[in-house]
């Protein structure tokens, strides 16, 4: 007769075998199905956009519950968060003095009727001096309509959310740089701080013939705009135009000179002599 020692060992095994058994069920059934991966945006690529001003501030604006039924905070990558990334990457304070502030208003996505998802973002940047004057400002606004596919699964998946946001991110870059260039354009300065018109104006400008123009800063567009434009007065020193000498060749018309007339004619000779030199016969008496 076995003790009932001798039956605890193949219990014990027979319970790792079925635990080591669920366990590979387990991770077969994860390998069916991966873990999905949302890598962060990237903007960093379009170049950055460097403005007149010593600091960049982001602020978001948005009051928690102010868009009913607003379901963005669920997307892996919150739209909130994607506009943090892109001004941060798109902007850069370049300037001596000054504020820029990035003001994020607006940044929601809705789950409509039908399974559509509707997103929309809108943010101003404003700029002001060192006094706190306001100096200009430029508004971006985009909205997006999106209808995944169902086999994805519910339409308002991470997945789905994800895309979303990539895409309304994507238009608001492109508008963004669009309404700065058009309403800060004066506001935009290269990564030196030096302001981009004033860099073109102070260009040398090099004649045709090879030399050198000393031009001064900001003044190479008079510069060019003068030499284009002679003076109208000759200067006192120049000597007058001479009129070219009149051909040694005889008319064939006029031999002599007779016919021609104007100021640079050869004078005219007179055919017919002195004044006195004819006289008319003396008048003689006639026989009575």
């Amino acid at each position: 007769m076995k003790s009932p020692a001798s039956h605890r060992p193949r219990k014990i095994g027979r319970k790792i075998g079925l635990l080591t058994g669920g366990l590979l069920i387990l991770a077969a059934c994860g390998d069916d199905h991966p873990a999905e991966v949302f890598p962060p945006y990237q903007f960093a690529d379009s170049g950055q956009i460097h403005l007149n001003a010593a600091t960049l501030d982001v602020h978001n604006d948005i009051t928690p519950g102010s868009v009913p039924g607003d379901i963005s905070e669920r997307a892996p990558i919150s739209p909130v968060s994607a506009l943090h990334q892109l001004a941060y990457e798109r902007l850069a304070a370049s300037g001596a003095s000054g504020t820029a502030v990035f003001n994020i208003r607006r940044a929601s996505i809705l789950h409509d009727a039908g399974g559509m998802l509707h997103g929309e973002m809108d943010v101003r940047l404003s700029l002001t001096s060192a006094d706190g004057q306001s100096s200009g400002q430029a508004e971006a606004h985009v909205t997006r309509n999106m209808l995944p596919p169902m086999t994805d699964g519910d339409t308002d998946s991470p997945a789905a959310l994800y895309n979303l946001t990539k895409q309304m991110t994507d238009d608001m870059n492109t508008e963004l740089e669009t309404q700065i260039r058009h309403h800060l354009s004066h506001w935009l300065v290269d990564a030196g701080g030096t302001p981009t018109g004033a860099a073109i104006e102070s260009s040398t400008l090099t004649p045709p013939d090879g030399s050198k123009a000393a031009t001064a800063a900001g003044t190479g567009t008079v510069a060019a705009s003068e030499a284009a434009t002679p003076d109208s007065t000759p200067p006192a020193d120049t000597p007058a135009a001479t009129a070219a000498p009149a051909s040694q060749e005889p008319d064939a018309i006029f031999p002599t000179g007779l016919g021609s007339s104007g100021s640079d004619a050869a004078p005219v000779k007179k055919m017919s002599p002195p004044a006195g030199v004819l006289k008319l016969p003396a008048k003689t008496s006639s026989p009575g």
